[in-house]
């Protein structure tokens, strides 16, 4: 017996390694094939038994075997793991939910790890997670990981005093239990809601500012007809921010209007190097609607230094034009994109495309830098392109750390009414098609369950990865969808205060680091929450990094022979972060020293010593 199941294992141990071996072989093959834009088939969710699946994750964390999910955010943690959320049918009406991958697409089952074991949800998988604790019916979740790992997680939630809907935000642990110390005063600790305008408040849009404020925006109602852009500042312990607009009917607030019509709504936020706000989205004016921005201060006041009296409004296209998304650029620059259509509404058969524009950072449209050569000048400074169907739109887009610009969002199976495809395109800096991207600098993929998916969010790994989430349909009902695409090729900066090794160079993990070691944290209390996403180096190689830094002498900013934390440390970090002149300097450089040098000089030390691409 024993020898038969020696003879048995022989067989098996020999059979094994060729299907091993083919396994790797075929991702390999498909890693050396693809090209930017294609689906990641070799790397995320890369072992799926069928084939068509990999690149892609889909998941129904619903109770409901007929009501959809609806997911409307994507976020990469710092250890690469994806969380997409939004909603889903919960015990008894819709709720905030998130699901929680592997940076390999597979599913974490150490989020909500006891789903399988009772309580009030116990069909739910772990790596799955409905919040229940938000009041009544709650949609179109959002989110976003703060730096030391929570997940803020935020949408509508109806009002069950007023009987009309509010903003709401969640914060969970990393572990998808709820943090009872955010908002720890509120009804429910851990959840937090707010009604920026009288009637009916939609968020559309979640960012964290670098202080750590929470900003959530969308279209609140002013009167139960007219619609309005507003947003809502929380403080990190999820209080209102009173400071923001406090002089306001609701401090911690603000409603606005843009156009002649009272029809604004506010879909995405980004926060300028100067703290300053900016909020795009949509307006009506003159009977067509239109891109709109608003830019306010850091107080929350309308900029008056922006467009005309804080408010920018641009026609793209001839009827429908809606922006989705927002980024700044490093010099200060702002890119909107959206979905805009010619030949009517979106709802009477127009031909919508995708849409950008770029803006100098005083509201006035980039027309000497972006589609500059256009051959009709109302058209510098925008771009309008279709792919092969009619209609397009982008519902998000990021600047990569070479200038370039990334768009995603969603277009039409060639032009059958009802289908839809997750795609994506990109851009040279002037605003000409990539020609290394997709086809001709546009990509298509062309099902992710059964051609009716449908884009709402994205996020671009700092490795250049880009994930497109939103619903699928795979049988009834809509499912969660997440999809990762190939990025690059593009290099890290060349800049040797990039102490993870990753795509950035950033001051809350770069500078971080060099901090923590010269206070002399080795191990986990150096790397711990302060490494970049798809670092290139592990906590040992970080401090072998380090070391090479300080033995040879490249640490010291203020060259007075010494490299100490709470000089050299600092000042290396508030460079990174782009502060310069006494900003830079104040109770940090030992100005006593006879050779210290000045704000200047420590940021040309920096460029000439570490590499110009550390700078801002």
């Amino acid at each position: 017996m024993q020898a038969f199941c020696a003879r048995r294992a022989g067989r098996s141990a020999r059979r094994w390694p060729f299907a091993l071996v083919a396994l790797l072989l075929a991702a390999h093959a498909a890693s050396l094939l693809a090209a930017p834009g294609d689906l990641d088939s070799g790397g995320f969710n890369a072992a799926n038994p069928i084939i068509s699946d990999r690149g892609k994750a889909l998941a129904k964390p619903g109770r409901s075997s007929a009501a959809p999910d609806n997911a409307r955010g994507v976020a990469v943690q710092a250890d690469g793991k994806v969380l997409v959320a939004g909603s889903c049918s919960g015990l008894s009406t819709s709720k905030l939910c998130v699901v929680r991958y592997h940076p390999d697409g597979t599913p974490d089952l150490t989020f909500n790890p006891n789903a399988t074991q009772g309580g009030l949800q116990p069909d739910l998988q772990a790596g799955e997670l409905i919040i229940e604790e938000t009041p009544g019916q709650s949609l179109f979740g959002m989110v976003a990981v703060q730096p030391d790992q929570k997940i803020i997680v935020a949408g509508t939630c109806s009002n069950l005093t007023s009987g009309y809907y509010d903003f709401c935000v969640v914060r969970l642990l990393p572990d998808a239990s709820l943090d009872t110390s955010f908002n720890a005063g509120g009804t429910t600790p851990g959840v937090a809601t707010v009604a920026p305008g009288a009637f009916y408040n939609v968020a559309s849009g979640l960012t964290l500012q670098a202080d750590g404020k929470i900003v959530i925006v969308g279209s609140c109602g002013a009167s139960l007809v007219a619609n309005a852009m507003c947003l809502s500042r929380h403080n990190g312990d999820g209080t209102l921010d009173t400071s923001f607009n406090a002089g306001g009917a609701l401090p911690g607030t603000r409603i606005e209007v843009i156009g002649n019509s009272n029809s604004s709504y506010a879909m995405a936020a980004a926060q300028q190097s100067d703290g300053k706000l900016v909020v795009a989205g949509s307006c009506l004016n003159n009977a067509n609607t239109e891109f709109c921005l608003l830019r306010l201060t850091t107080a929350g006041a309308l900029d008056s230094a922006f467009g005309s009296g804080g408010k920018v409004i641009t026609p793209i296209s001839t009827d429908e034009d809606a922006a989705k998304a927002v980024t700044i650029q490093q010099d200060g620059k702002i890119v909107l994109a959206g979905a805009c259509s010619t030949g009517g509404a979106f709802s009477t058969g127009a031909i919508t495309r995708y849409c950008v524009a770029r803006y100098n950072s005083n509201g006035t449209l980039d027309t000497t830098g972006f589609n500059a050569t256009a051959l009709v000048p109302t058209d510098r400074g925008k771009l309008l392109f279709a792919f092969d169907s009619d209609f397009d739109g982008a519902y998000a887009v990021f600047v990569q750390p070479d200038g370039k610009v990334l768009l995603g969002g969603r277009c039409r199976a060639g032009s059958v009414a009802g289908t839809g495809v997750f795609c994506s395109a990109r851009l040279l800096a002037d605003g000409g098609l990539d020609s290394t991207w997709g086809s001709g600098g546009k990509a298509i993929q062309p099902s992710i369950a059964n051609e009716r998916d449908l884009t709402y969010a994205a996020a671009l790994q700092t490795n250049g990865y880009l994930l497109l989430a939103g619903n699928c349909y795979r049988g009834s009902p809509d499912a969660f969808c997440v999809a990762r695409f190939e990025g690059g090729p593009y290099t890290p900066p060349a800049c040797t205060l990039n102490i993870d090794g990753n795509m950035a160079v950033d001051a809350a993990t770069d500078g971080l680091l060099i901090v923590r070691y010269l206070l002399g944290l080795r191990g986990a209390a150096l790397a711990s929450s302060a490494v970049g996403s798809n670092p290139a180096r592990n906590t040992t190689q970080i401090e072998a990094y380090l070391a090479g830094l300080l033995l040879a002498g490249t640490l010291d900013a203020d060259n007075d022979g010494q490299m100490l934390a709470t000089t050299d440390g600092l000042l290396i970090l508030r460079a990174l972060l782009g502060l310069s002149d006494t900003a830079l300097t104040a109770g940090a450089a030992n100005s006593a020293h006879p050779n210290a040098r000045n704000a200047q000089q420590i940021l040309a030390w920096i460029a000439a010593t570490h590499g110009a691409a550390c700078l801002p």
